[in-house]
């Protein structure tokens, strides 16, 4: 039996860290493990990967896949957590026959590594999701591209937060959230750039499910960890890929009708997405029936996020490297993305770790297979 960690100690300092922890623990807790480098790499040139542990029956009918860090930067707090649900494991968290764990490590080990939302690439990989290329035209992003992505050498005072909340007031924030968020293909430089090609991750993963035992599952519950959207210190269940009302149901059963916001839901917090990972396992799964989440955990208001993510993102593109500028962008999204907060980060183990055994309880203990 392991002996669980202080909260506190399950955050690691970078990506280099959070692996090394994650792949001891699971390696202590009798995973089957397997790592896939990229060819990306790291500050110093550091070798990067993605690395999968799993736990289970050797050949599932029912998996619950856990992945971390396809935004980079979040998977400061997606490493704690899949970190603390392998102590859980490790500590008597019975599976039954026929049910598989796989937790996904840091699907973003580059963005992870920089500190980065993004890509070696610059993309965002959960808009990369998609069966064909180019992604869906987003016009809407097309009017905003300069105010979120100015192409001057420096950034300067232009009043960001007031012309893009003139914005909101003129289209509605639905609308411009939808059109910031939802991902684009014709910005390379932009935010939210989905890309022109599928990339290298996307293509690791996809690969992972395609491989067996995964390819032969019967169901699927799919919960890709993020944070940045929503209430402080609170979370969300998003459904990602629904494929009916009746999957929506079993949702609210296992969750709590509460607990799982509809994302179709019309409001400022509600957006869909093009290229969604959720939406890519359930196309390479067609056989399965399939539950894709987002658990999302709430840090600031939307536009302190974008606003961050903005101003990141110019500095990648066109700011002094190593200056201090660049470092405190760096602290300023590692805030936002992972506040370091102790009670915002127990919030995140407390409820993450609850989330995942209603995850046992429900999706395993459902009658068929």
């Amino acid at each position: 039996m392991n002996a669980p960690q202080s909260a506190l100690a399950y955050f690691p300092n970078d990506y280099f860290a959070a692996r090394e922890r994650f792949v001891a623990l699971a390696g202590r807790a009798g995973a089957n493990m397997s790592a896939y480098p990229l060819a990306a790499r790291g500050p110093r040139s550091a070798p990067l990967s993605i690395d999968t542990a799993y736990f289970g029956d050797p050949s599932p009918s029912r998996l619950l896949l856990v992945s971390s860090g396809i935004h980079g930067v979040e998977g400061l707090a997606g490493s704690a957590l899949q970190q603390r649900y392998i102590d859980e494991l490790a500590n008597g968290l019975a599976l039954r026959e026929g049910c598989g764990i796989l937790l996904v490590h840091a699907l973003n080990p580059y963005g992870f590594a920089w500190l980065r939302r993004a890509n070696e690439n610059n993309v965002d990989l959960n808009r990369n999701g998609l069966p064909t290329f180019p992604g869906p035209a987003n016009n809407a992003y097309a009017k905003l591209a300069t105010l979120l992505s100015p192409r001057s050498s420096r950034l300067r005072a232009d009043f960001f937060t007031a012309r893009l909340l003139l914005c909101a007031l003129r289209y509605g924030p639905h609308t411009v959230l939808q059109a910031v968020a939802g991902g684009q293909y014709a910005f390379p430089q932009g935010l939210f750039y989905g890309g022109n090609e599928r990339q290298e991750s996307i293509r690791v993963f996809a690969n992972i499910l395609a491989s067996p035992p995964i390819a032969r599952i019967r169901r699927l519950l799919h919960i890709d960890l993020h944070t940045g959207l929503g209430a402080y210190g609170r979370y969300k269940l998003l459904p990602a890929h629904v494929q009916d009302d009746s999957a929506l149901r079993d949702l609210g059963t296992w969750f709590g009708d509460q607990a799982v916001a509809a994302s179709r839901r019309r409001g400022v917090g509600a957006y869909e997405v093009s290229g969604h990972i959720g939406a890519l396992s359930a196309r390479i799964l067609s056989e399965a029936r399939v539950y894709a989440l987002t658990l999302e955990f709430g840090t600031y208001s939307l536009l302190r996020v974008i606003s961050c993510l903005r101003r990141e993102n110019w500095l990648h593109h066109h700011g002094p490297k190593d200056s201090a500028l660049s470092q405190r962008s760096k602290t300023e999204i590692v805030q936002c993305f992972c506040p370091k907060a102790p009670r915002w980060r127990r919030q995140v183990l407390e409820q993450g770790t609850a989330v995942l055994k209603q995850a046992c309880r429900g999706f395993f203990a459902a009658a068929s297979a």
